[in-house]
């Protein structure tokens, strides 16, 4: 593929950007308006699935095409099916070599397409990582999540040292990174599945062969509605469990098992933590699937021979660890009422685009 230089134009499409877009009428033109307001235009386009919003998120997405001059954007609408099922279809669209996910409420930031488009021309890289930054609904900058940590920038073999990294940090947001499209021809997202990151992310690393590292943030995930207060769902729990199970069957006798166990892990982790915030009426059912997870764990681990006293003595102190998170997040939501402190779930009304 290559690139003029003096006017930043490429001779066909390297990268498309799939949206899942369900009622982000307030939202979707400024995420559209910050791909298509990106330099090297022509290396880009977007395809929409309009996951059967109820509000005027389609013709929000159909005023963005028309500015556009029906060039980089294509739009698919179907019946509401979830995330998972909007990416697929969005997947099944892609005819580009690279492929990277966008929701429709968040942007990528400004220098996006400078600092990756380039580092596709070649087609090296399997995946390009970058950082994100965590934005309010106005575009202020909250927090950064750090994808890629100092010193790790460039490009690299994917080899051990760089999945125990991943593993390490796990974290598994699809769109804190671009793909090599063909890493996800046996690897689709789990339809009505919550964590399906979590689930996908671990099998791409698996697959992929190098990866180049970006230390700036370039995406700006929308916080909208989010606290560290709000209640989980048995749904969740028993979806990270899903996602444990898988992981665990991987294991088997291969030299990846280390990988996989940490991958259980993590999705054990965080089922403790999603535990601890489920409804009063759901918090006996969480322990007893948080349990069989401890059980699944302790069963893969012995027909590994790698059950040791330390994971039995983690397992020992796992209803401690839940209640004492239970407790923490019981006062933080007290602490909440008495100051009458509130989630704003108003939806933010429709801005239109200049671009």
């Amino acid at each position: 593929m290559t690139i003029n230089t003096s006017t930043s134009r490429y001779e066909a499409p390297l990268l498309t950007i799939v949206v899942a877009a369900y009622n982000v009428e307030g939202y979707i033109e400024e995420a559209l308006a910050s791909v298509l307001g990106q330099p090297y235009g022509d290396a880009i386009r977007l395809v929409v699935v309009d996951d059967g919003s109820t509000d005027d998120t389609y013709a929000a997405v159909q005023a963005a095409i028309k500015r556009d001059g029906r060039r980089r954007v294509e739009l698919i609408r179907q019946d509401n099916a979830g995330v998972s099922a909007a990416r697929n279809r969005g997947l099944a669209a892609v005819t580009t070599p690279y492929v990277g996910f966008l929701d429709g409420d968040d942007i990528y930031l400004d220098g996006f397409s400078a600092a990756v488009i380039p580092q596709l021309a070649d087609l090296a890289w399997d995946i390009i990582e970058y950082n994100v930054t965590i934005i309010d609904d106005d575009g202020r900058r909250l927090e950064d999540i750090k994808i890629v940590p100092a010193g790790s920038e460039g490009g690299k073999r994917m080899d051990d040292a760089g999945r125990r990294q991943f593993v390490d940090l796990f974290h598994t947001f699809v769109w804190a990174r671009v793909f090599r499209t063909s890493l996800f021809d046996v690897a689709s997202f789990p339809v009505a599945r919550h964590y399906e990151d979590m689930a996908v992310m671990p099998s791409i690393y698996m697959r992929a062969r190098s990866v180049f590292r970006i230390s700036s943030p370039l995406l700006g995930y929308r916080r909208r509605f989010g606290s560290i207060t709000q209640q989980a769902s048995l749904r969740d729990i028993k979806d990270l469990r899903t996602n444990g199970l898988e992981a665990l069957a991987q294991c088997g006798h291969s030299e990846a098992a280390d990988f996989w166990l940490r991958v259980f892990n993590n999705n054990f982790e965080r089922a403790c933590h999603v535990g601890a915030r489920v409804d009063r009426g759901s918090f006996r059912e969480a322990l007893d699937i948080l349990f069989a997870m401890a059980a699944d764990r302790r069963e893969a681990c012995s027909d590994q021979g790698r059950a040791t006293p330390r994971h039995n003595a983690e397992l020992g102190r796992l209803h401690l660890k839940v209640g004492v998170d239970r407790v923490v997040h019981l006062l933080k939501r007290m602490v909440k009422k008495a100051l009458r402190r509130r989630l704003d779930r108003q939806a933010r009304p429709r801005r239109h685009s200049i671009n």
